[in-house]
């Protein structure tokens, strides 16, 4: 808001009151600053000061009626906030793979239901419609609900309730609405997801027995259970990364995909960035990795693409995460672990070490979690386990004592 004063030629003032009102986009399909104006200018015989007092309350009325504006979203709709999330916000705060899911997620799902509305006109009551709506399993073709009537598991609502909320959250930081009607939604409970069980030993002795021929994706699958690193992790691994003399592993980056495009960037955390210790079994999967390898080079020879690659195709380029899962779908097809994904091979790691007595703390440095809280939540089954069997040693104690 802002008051500016201007003499005209008869003696009096003028005053021209100004008030921003967030951005619009123009024809060139710019955002530029959206403003308005409201003029008042001094009567004759008035003094000056009565004419300030009537600009300032002019000013305070339509600051006012711009607030008004404000919570009910201006003129954006929120495929416009979108648009600006994407180009001004995202490029800045997200990683590229997440821009793409994210992109994929609020095109199909929010806004053709969403885009059009004004954003101050949807209410927490539209939104709470259209989350159950999402819940709702629909033909592709058609978009009518399938029979018998199926549900998303919960979870993938919450993900597009997540994304949503995004866009709400930074359309109050930009000063478009006052309020998030996010907040109040209510989400359906209808489907929710079963927790998974982690791998026993038996489980993941046989993963390994069925992965003992040697391939390079069977070689992924083990050396994931080995390390206990993100399946991306392993994936961006180069040989510059692997020190053969002092046996240890550098994390230093990550890989995710945008669409087939593999794109390479720092690891999810700041404590991600570790040196993990190399075991024999590990020494060993890394060396025959390499020897195959060096054995298509030179069958390849300049067609080979990166030969700093560890994990590669018979081309030498990056492996897409898919393919491992692939393999593990033929691994586990037919067993009681039929639900599992390449994640819990992470898990399997620090269950393991977890269920050895390797403390807690190096358990998640050894992971690269944020912090220690982050690796006892997700763990948590297996440390109340660890608790039981502690309270059993003592009962064993005390029953040799008597």
């Amino acid at each position: 808001m802002s008051i500016r004063e201007k003499k005209n030629k008869d003696g009096t003032i003028s005053f021209y009151i100004t008030v921003f009102e967030g951005y619009k986009i123009d024809r060139r399909g710019q955002y530029v600053q959206n403003r308005k104006y409201k003029s008042f200018k001094q009567p004759k015989g008035m003094g000056i000061r009565k004419a300030r007092q009537i600009a300032k309350e002019m000013e305070l009325e339509f600051q006012n009626q711009f607030q008004m504006k404000q919570s009910t979203g201006i003129d954006k709709k929120l495929s416009e906030v979108w648009s600006w999330y994407k180009k001004y916000y995202a490029p800045n705060k997200l990683r590229e793979s997440t821009i793409y899911s994210l992109d994929s997620l609020v095109q199909n799902k929010i806004l053709p239901e969403l885009g059009n509305y004004r954003i101050g006109d949807i209410s927490t009551s539209r939104i709470t419609i259209f989350l159950n709506d999402v819940a709702i399993v629909r033909d592709r073709k058609t978009g009518k609900p399938i029979r018998p009537k199926q549900y998303y598991k919960d979870s993938y609502v919450q993900t597009v309730f997540s994304a949503l909320n995004r866009l709400f959250e930074f359309s109050i930081s930009q000063g478009w609405i006052k309020e998030n009607p996010c907040n109040h939604a209510i989400k359906p409970s209808i489907n929710k997801s079963i927790k998974k069980r982690p791998l026993e030993i038996n489980q993941i002795k046989d993963i390994i027995k069925k992965t003992n021929d040697f391939s390079v994706h069977n070689a992924v699958i083990q050396f994931q259970i080995y390390t206990g690193m993100r399946i991306g992790e392993t994936l961006a691994l180069t040989w510059n990364d692997i020190d053969f003399k002092n046996k240890e592993i550098n994390i230093n980056k990550t890989i995710n995909f945008v669409g087939k495009d593999p794109i390479i960037g720092p690891p999810k955390t700041n404590n991600s960035y570790r040196i993990l210790g190399m075991s024999n079994t590990v020494f060993n999967i890394l060396k025959m990795v390499q020897q195959e390898q060096n054995e298509r080079k030179q069958f390849l020879k300049e067609q080979y693409i990166n030969p700093n690659i560890v994990f590669s195709t018979p081309l030498g380029d990056y492996i897409h995460r898919n393919n491992i899962n692939k393999r593990l779908n033929a691994v586990k097809k037919g067993t009681d672990y039929e639900y599992i994904t390449v994640h819990f091979l992470r898990h399997a790691n620090a269950t393991l070490l977890l269920m050895n007595d390797v403390d807690i703390k190096v358990v998640s440095s050894h992971l690269g979690h944020n912090d220690i809280q982050t690796t006892a939540n997700i763990y948590a089954d297996v440390l109340k386990s660890k608790e039981h069997q502690i309270a059993q040693l003592i009962e064993f104690d005390l029953e040799d004592d008597q």
